[in-house]
């Protein structure tokens, strides 16, 4: 328990109610233990103990107080020792990690979740989905303690610190039926007069204002239709609806209704993991030590 020799030795004599066989249980002199409990006595402004002979003592009122009162600050001192050993063993936890709507799990987050389910079974991961918008709030407002998305994304919360996870290629989803999907390759200039699937302007990124400048250095503004959210984005691709900015690491580019192209004019991103400078979640420091072995020291 974290306590001082003074309220230590208080403890031991309230409890004998006699100083030298309180003396003898700590394993000090019975001078040297009166000695802290004067101490004590000095530092609260009260006397703990009637002192009726040398060695036999009583509780004054407050003493009683203070003894019930330590007795249970024990109880939640230990408590607290029990749960950090418990957390260091890897014996309990939660974590509630977001994800984007669609978002296929990168391979280094998929090996270090699974090893940590494999290997502590007795924490638990929590995963929700959400767009970019739900993201940045959940991570703000504590409902998740984790979130997976794009560097620039990561950027915009106040607090927040993060690590790489993967390097994805930007490109174009384009469904089957319109007649670019015939293409062997994309470039920006091919997508004139097409209509470009957004989604709702808070869901937005910045790699929508590089494509946008790309397009007028092109000659062009794109024609853009809005989405209200990410979900309904991938959902009006897949109908046909229009072409879609997007990663390689979601799941509509495995549709067999629609295609994907890299584009090298639209470069790569970075996705992260990040989380608030602030939260102490003890399975948080699980993963980084695990990721820091899966990934940073296989590269």
């Amino acid at each position: 328990m974290f306590m001082d020799m003074k309220t230590q030795c208080f403890m031991e004599a309230a409890k004998c109610l006699n100083f030298t066989k309180a003396a003898e249980r700590m394993f000090i002199s019975q001078p040297a233990l009166s000695k802290n409990i004067a101490s004590l006595e000095a530092d609260c402004g009260m006397r703990l103990f009637y002192r009726d002979k040398k060695s036999s003592v009583r509780l004054t009122p407050a003493g009683a107080v203070m003894l019930c009162e330590l007795q249970k600050a024990v109880k939640i001192t230990d408590g607290i020792l029990e749960k950090a050993r418990m957390a260091e063993a890897g014996e309990e936890g939660h974590m509630v990690i977001g994800l984007r709507f669609g978002q296929i799990f990168n391979y280094d987050v998929k090996a270090v979740l699974n090893k940590i389910d494999d290997e502590y079974p007795g924490i638990e991961i929590e995963k929700i989905s959400g767009g970019y918008r739900d993201l940045r709030t959940w991570l703000e407002d504590g409902t998740a303690d984790m979130i997976v998305t794009y560097e620039e994304e990561a950027g915009l919360i106040s607090d927040a610190t993060w690590e790489e996870v993967a390097v994805l290629d930007m490109g174009f989803c384009v469904p089957k039926e319109n007649p670019l999907a015939a293409e062997k390759t994309l470039h920006i200039r091919d997508l004139e007069g097409q209509k470009i699937i957004v989604p709702d302007e808070r869901e937005i990124f910045t790699v929508y204002d590089r494509f946008r400048e790309q397009c007028m250095m092109e000659g062009f503004a794109p024609l853009e239709i809005y989405a209200p959210d990410l979900n309904h984005k991938n959902l009006m691709v897949e109908m046909g609806k229009g072409i879609c900015l997007c990663t390689d690491d979601v799941m509509i580019n495995r549709s067999p209704n629609v295609k994907f192209f890299k584009c090298r004019e639209l470069g790569k991103v970075k996705l992260v993991a990040a989380w608030l400078k602030d939260n102490y979640n003890p399975v948080i420091t699980f993963y980084h030590q695990m990721y820091e072995n899966l990934y940073r020291n296989e590269r």
